[in-house]
């Protein structure tokens, strides 16, 4: 049972003290062993709340909220810029930008969508030290391209998290977590957090609450705890009590659940991205392909229209030499 004073100093200023509980008051399971989260030589991903210090009074649902707004209102903005800048038009027109334009775009960092399409660029616009250091030692660079995507949809939150104000000034997410660091990836983290976080759950404290029943459950889907024999009360308190209990766990754990179904989006969004460029490629080198007969090319004429590749590879094989372009696999390239 917890002291009157460990309540205190975890945050819980207003629970009265035990003796006056009819049920003895017992502490969150908030805290997690240390794991290898597969990231190598950083601590960028500390649990940080940037020097706030205390515990944030709110719900974490209520932070988690908070959080998507902020980051889905910057992805906002940064897909749709302004029609102006400091007053001026940044578009002469719907395709040419003015020069404040220009130097709008040179102060406005990429989307994650513009990621996703163009690929990452190196930015144009990074202040003082810390961007000059950046340039040298960040490793953002060198992501899978995927990843690079989903961090920059989860950058721009520097409210509070749940262990208070975040003072850093750095983005960071709900739980502490810099959400953009120079050696560290976010993307992989999420993943490795789901999977310690589950573990946990499912397994250190369905064996400590189900203790003396006849076993409880995690349901991931749910984000609650189950009684294994719907008839066993004990397995139902014991169910309720580890749920209430877990509160910050299974939020933390759903929450994360939620950014690796968001990476695994945007991973697959680059892959689709890049095989529609290849595909088109391929479109633009088969209509530039020109095939000519031995015939034609004899009479100086040239030959036209939709390239068949089986009936075009036939002849090319019967005669090579009649041929302007070349096979290789995956199509043909015009030589000209």
């Amino acid at each position: 049972m917890a002291t009157d004073q460990e309540i205190r100093d975890a945050g819980f200023k207003y629970v009265p003290q035990q003796q006056y509980l009819l049920n003895p008051f017992e502490l969150p399971e908030n805290q997690e062993p240390v794991v290898n989260q597969g990231i190598v030589n950083t601590n960028a991903f500390t649990n940080s709340g940037g020097g706030g210090g205390g515990y944030y009074p709110g719900s974490p649902n209520e932070l988690i909220g908070n959080y998507q707004s902020i980051v889905d209102a910057r992805q906002q903005r940064l897909n749709n810029p302004s029609d102006t800048f400091l007053g001026f038009n940044t578009m002469k027109n719907p395709q040419d930008m003015t020069m404040m334009g220009k130097v709008q775009d040179f102060f406005t960092p990429q989307s994650a969508d513009q990621i996703i399409s163009k690929g990452y660029e190196e930015p144009r616009f990074q202040p003082g030290i810390i961007g000059m250091l950046a340039g040298k030692i960040d490793n953002y660079r060198n992501l899978p391209q995927g990843d690079q995507a989903f961090i920059a949809r989860n950058m721009g939150y520097t409210g509070p998290t749940v262990f208070g104000a975040n003072n850093s000034g750095l983005s960071k997410d709900v739980f502490g977590i810099n959400t953009r660091s120079l050696k560290g990836n976010y993307g992989e983290f999420v993943g490795n957090k789901v999977t310690d976080l589950t573990d946990m759950l499912s397994k250190t404290q369905t064996e400590k609450y189900g203790k003396g029943t006849s076993g409880i459950s995690f349901n991931a889907e749910t984000g609650m705890f189950e009684a294994i024999d719907d008839k066993d009360k004990k397995a139902i308190e014991a169910a309720l009590k580890a749920t209430q209990m877990n509160k910050m766990n299974i939020a933390k754990q759903r929450f994360y659940l939620n950014k690796v179904e968001e990476r695994d989006a945007d991973r697959k969004a680059v892959e689709e991205a890049a095989a529609a460029a290849a595909a088109k490629e391929q479109a633009s080198l088969n209509a530039a392909y020109i095939p000519q007969t031995k015939t034609q090319k004899e009479a100086g004429g040239g030959g036209g229209g939709q390239f068949d590749g089986a009936k075009n590879k036939a002849e090319y094989d019967k005669d090579p030499t009649g041929y302007s372009g070349s096979f290789r696999k995956g199509g043909l390239v015009s030589l000209f």
